[in-house]
């Protein structure tokens, strides 16, 4: 792996691992490494292995398996993979609905169950295939509301902006853990956004662990990116 200081560390193992993945190791369909194995191997701290590993998953290229770890997609070509599971399949559809403009940008998706029956599958592939989409950049969860059509070419949104902005924050020791981040009114205003998409890039935060929501007190920082 290149020792170029230009990049952050995680971004450095980002490219690493997606050469190797372009090169076919492993395969469409393989699995990538554990955390622990990921952290002997390029010899950094878990937060920054999850951090690389967060980065894959953002362009699509592994997709998070309950139970199994991260399975690798596709390659970097931009092109998704033919579909080999029924999670697969259902993001497919889905995909094609966002490419048509039969789901336009920014209109909400439908439920996990009502996916589930339109598909004939189970609520947790549909969730899976969801969790794809979003791996990709063409969804994002919204807290409490759902997930609705994101950036169609995976490239930075504005979410993402804000999210990223919050994560060095946080990284920066700006925001310790167990402490509580700025309301969505006062980030919104910070930003120069609109409270939905603070709201947008909070759930970004909250899907990865790095903030929770406490009744009565709001978002809380339970860890470092």
């Amino acid at each position: 792996m290149s020792q170029s200081n230009e990049q952050p560390a995680y971004l450095r193992i980002a490219d690493d691992l997606r050469s190797r993945i372009q090169a076919g190791d492993p395969p469409p369909g393989g699995m990538l490494g554990s955390d622990a194995v990921l952290v002997r191997t390029y010899g950094v701290a878990r937060g920054t292995v999850r951090q690389a590993v967060a980065e894959l998953e953002r362009l699509g290229l592994v997709v998070s398996e309950m139970g199994r770890g991260r399975r690798v997609v596709g390659g970097t070509s931009g092109e998704p993979p033919s579909p080999s599971t029924r999670y697969e399949t259902v993001a497919a559809a889905l995909r094609q609905d966002i490419a048509s403009g039969k789901l336009s940008q920014g209109s909400q998706l439908p439920r996990e169950a009502m996916l589930a029956e339109q598909h004939g599958v189970s609520k947790g592939t549909a969730r899976q295939a969801l969790q794809m989409l979003a791996a990709e950049g063409r969804i994002t969860a919204v807290h409490g509301k759902g997930w609705f059509v994101g950036d169609e070419q995976g490239t930075l949104t504005r979410t993402d902006e804000v999210a990223e902005s919050i994560r060095k924050a946080i990284l920066a020791g700006d925001f310790p853990r167990e402490s509580r981040i700025p309301g969505e009114s006062v980030l919104a205003e910070q930003y120069g956004v609109a409270r939905v998409t603070v709201r947008r890039a909070i759930a970004l935060l909250e899907a990865e662990g790095i903030v929770e929501s406490r009744r009565g007190v709001g978002r809380i920082v339970t860890r470092s990116p």
